[in-house]
């Protein structure tokens, strides 16, 4: 605690000189990150759920949620160009964000309703299209965010901070999820699975548009060049980037790591047979993860941001496999099982806090190493190649996900008991192939050199070549 107070003390001293950050900006993104990661709770990690539950068949579920990237990611170049080109007296960011964010939650609601009909293809078609524009929305205003993060500041140290504070808004929006699956084993002798979800769809939408909406108070100081942006260029010159490629790259693993996510529920639901253990392991597992958080100016001023990436993957990676082993080992469903379980997630969470910090320092420090070698920023752009990269993973892994439960023999249906080779499988998905994922994950960081001399070079510079550009 001792040092989140110091740099809270230290912004209090720094506000309003020399157009530095103030506490109130701060604020704001952290209340602001928490809102659109709430907006993005349900839709992340219920809507595989939701959608068998009024009747999709679960291969066909993942192919909603691939189809659906895949358009997304079609879109997304030309909203990153729309976005890059955006020259006003409030920046490029901030008009997509607070007049989007409204309809933003009411589709996050929207996605969360049964269609009123009785064909099942009827049902297919309406869930995909409004999560088509779900997803072209969600662009906008995601993009734009996230392009926030590299303009707010060109000092490294404000950019430390206030990375530490979005990551604390971050974590409490990561932290919503664990209240569903208590509040779903209460309500399901209540009410409908599906209309659970809706309930909740509609409490997190409310929840996080007022969040989100705070973001109107944060401020672009880092202008690019007032050059034409255009797709083919910023395509090119990201490309070229080789940094930015390594970190790029390093999301091909969650090909192998998606199957993991989409499995995680079904295996606490119907491995387990309670889906609260979940609230118990994200419960446990947070509370290091958040008091990391607020330690991590201390880790990140002994160890670089990429050896905390690479430790933090390895140990996770180790916990995990470790937890499918012992796990088989004394039967993962009894009490020993699952003290094992929430054990293992508990060392793996400890590191968690402080490497989602670090690697989005290593991100947002390739856009001064792009600027600094093409003499452009492009920030839009350069989120939604990566972000395309991301959607293409997560509806490739999706896909796999789906396919692999339908070949393992699961089935989501009230009158279906699952057989033990089954509920093996899940465990499996859940536990390997994300400890697979994370490991490869981890190899692109082992080259990775923003850092150290490398860095403060490129600051250097830049830093002349804005100064000289003023005068």
């Amino acid at each position: 605690m001792g040092s989140l107070r110091e740099k809270i003390a230290s912004i209090k001293n720094q506000s309003g000189g020399g157009d530095r950050m103030t506490l109130k900006e701060y604020v704001s993104y952290a209340i602001a990150h928490f809102g659109f990661g709430t907006l993005g709770v349900m839709s992340g990690g219920y809507l595989m759920l939701f959608y068998t539950a009024i009747g999709i068949d679960v291969a066909a579920a993942g192919s909603i949620v691939a189809v659906t990237k895949i358009w997304d990611s079609i879109n997304d170049p030309i909203c990153a160009t729309i976005i890059d080109n955006g020259r006003g007296k409030r920046g490029k960011f901030r008009p997509f964000l607070a007049p989007l964010v409204p309809f933003l939650a009411v589709l996050s609601v929207l996605m969360f309703l049964d269609p009123p009909t009785d064909s099942l293809r009827l049902k297919i078609i309406a869930c995909s299209l409004v999560y088509m524009v779900w997803e072209t929305i969600n662009t906008f205003c995601g993009i734009s965010f996230q392009s926030m993060q590299a303009v707010m500041s060109a000092d490294l140290n404000e950019r430390s901070n206030y990375i530490t504070f979005a990551n604390l808004g971050g974590k409490l929006a990561g932290a919503l999820p664990g209240l569903i699956p208590v509040a779903f084993d209460i309500s399901k002798k209540y009410m409908q699975e599906s209309s659970f979800y809706s309930i909740c769809a509609v409490i997190f939408a409310v929840l996080g548009c007022a969040a989100a909406l705070f973001s109107g108070n944060l401020k672009e100081r880092v202008r690019a060049p007032k050059n034409k942006q255009r797709i083919y260029h910023n395509f090119v010159a990201f490309f070229k980037n080789k940094q930015m490629l390594l970190l790029w790259s390093a999301n091909l693993a969650n090909i192998i790591s998606a199957v993991g996510w989409t499995s995680s529920s079904f295996f606490y639901i119907h491995s387990i047979g309670k889906f609260s253990v979940q609230t118990l392991v994200w419960t446990l597992t947070g509370t290091p993860t958040f008091l990391v958080m607020m330690l991590s100016p201390i880790f990140l001023k002994r160890f670089s941001p990429r050896k905390i990436v690479i430790f933090n993957n390895l140990l996770n990676a180790a916990c995990l496999a470790a937890m499918y082993f012992s796990g088989m080992a004394v039967g993962y469903a009894g009490t020993a099982g699952i003290a094992l379980i929430v054990i293992f997630n508990l060392i793996a969470s400890i590191p968690s806090g402080v490497s989602g910090i670090a690697s989005n320092i290593c991100f947002i420090n390739t856009f001064d190493y792009t600027e600094w070698k093409t003499g452009d920023r492009a920030e839009a752009t350069t989120f939604v190649v990566t972000g395309i990269l991301n959607k293409w993973v997560g509806a490739l892994g999706t896909f796999v996900a789906g396919l692999l439960l339908k070949k393992a023999g699961f089935v989501d249906a009230p009158d279906v008991i699952l057989s033990q080779p089954v509920k093996d499988s899940l465990f499996l998905f859940y536990s390997v192939f994300q400890a697979i994922g994370l490991v490869l994950s981890a190899i692109p960081y082992f080259f990775y050199k923003i850092e150290g001399p490398m860095l403060e070079r490129v600051k250097r510079e830049l830093d002349e070549r804005r100064v000289s550009a003023a005068e």
